[in-house]
C-alpha cells in the first residue's frame, strides 16, 4: 500500500515531538483545525523514494524561539542562525528515525533550507513541552511514487546477446551496507561526546540488522562470525519490486 503525504506528515510530526521529549523530558501534541499564524520558521525539503516531491515543516515564531532557547540551554532569546540550526537538526533527526519504521523505510527526506515563512496547508498540531507551546504544520505537494509493474515471465530468447555483455552486467558491484542501529541525540548530548563516551542505541542485541543498497533496505538478518570475520545470515527479504527499486540507486 502506498504511503500518503498526510500519513507521512503525521508520522513525521510524531517523531519530531519524540525528539523534543528526549531533550526536554516531556512533550505532547494535539491535532487542531485552526489556521496557523503567518509568522514562523519554515523548513523546506524534498522527499524521494516511495513518496516524491516537496515537503514543508513549519513552527510559529514564538514557539521556535522558545524551543531553541530550551534545547540550547540559553538564558537569552536565540538569534536566527541558532534557531535555523536547531530546527534543521531536530527535523533531520525526526526524518531519520522515521526512515527506520515501516511503512516509511522507502522514503528519504533531504532538507533544502530553513528560513522565515508562512504555514503550509496540511497537517496541523499544537505542541506542548513544559513552558514551550508551539504550533506545527506539515504540508507540501509530495505524492506516492508510481507502482512498479510486476516483472513478466521472461520469454525464451535465442543467443542474441553476447555472453560477455551479460556477464558484465551481472558483475556490476553495488555498495551493500549493514546497519546495526540508529538513534536520536540532542545537540547538547552530541556536543558532550568524547573518548570513552557510551551511546545507548536502545536496541536489543537479538534484533535483526538491516542490509541496505544505497538508502533502501533490501533485507534483514542476524550477525554471525564466518572464518574470524563478521557476516550476516539473511532471515528476511523485501519484495522483488522493492529490491528492483534499490538497483536504481
Amino acid at each position: 500500500m502506498s504511503v500518503t503525504r498526510e500519513a507521512y506528515a503525521q508520522a513525521l510530526i510524531a517523531e519530531f515531538v519524540t525528539a523534543v521529549e528526549a531533550v526536554l523530558g516531556s512533550a505532547s501534541a494535539a491535532a487542531t483545525h485552526e489556521a496557523g499564524a503567518a509568522d514562523g520558521w519554515l523548513l523546506s525539503a524534498t522527499v524521494s523514494g516511495d513518496l516524491r516531491g516537496t515537503l514543508a515543516a513549519w513552527l510559529d515564531r514564538a514557539g521556535s524561539e522558545m524551543l531553541a532557547q530550551r534545547v540550547m540551554g540559553m538564558d537569552e532569546t536565540p538569534d536566527a542562525a541558532t534557531i535555523a540550526d536547531m530546527l534543521r537538526e531536530m527535523w533531520s533527526q525526526a526524518a531519520g528515525s522515521l526512515s527506520l519504521k515501516d511503512p516509511f523505510t522507502g522514503i528519504k527526506l533531504s532538507v533544502v533550507a530553513v528560513s522565515p515563512g508562512v504555514a503550509p496547508g496540511g497537517v496541523l498540531v499544537d505542541l506542548s513541552a513544559g513552558d514551550v507551546a508551539a504550533r506545527i504544520a506539515v504540508g507540501g505537494d509530495a505524492m506516492p511514487a508510481p507502482e512498479v509493474a510486476k516483472p513478466q515471465p521472461a520469454a525464451r530468447v535465442p543467443e542474441l546477446v553476447p555472453n560477455d555483455a551479460l556477464e558484465a552486467v551481472l558483475d556490476m558491484e553495488l555498495p551493500l551496507v549493514v546497519r546495526f542501529a540508529r538513534t536520536t541525540m540532542s545537540l547538547k548530548t552530541l556536543a558532550a561526546l568524547g573518548p570513552g563516551s557510551i551511546v545507548d542505541m536502545e536496541r536489543s542485541p537479538d534484533e535483526p540488522v538491516q542490509m541496505l543498497v544505497g538508502d533502501r533496505v533490501i533485507a534483514r538478518g542476524e550477525v554471525v562470525v564466518v572464518g574470524g570475520h563478521y557476516g550476516v545470515r539473511v532471515t528476511d527479504l523485501v519484495s522483488s519490486a522493492e529490491r528492483a527499486r534499490a538497483l536504481e540507486v
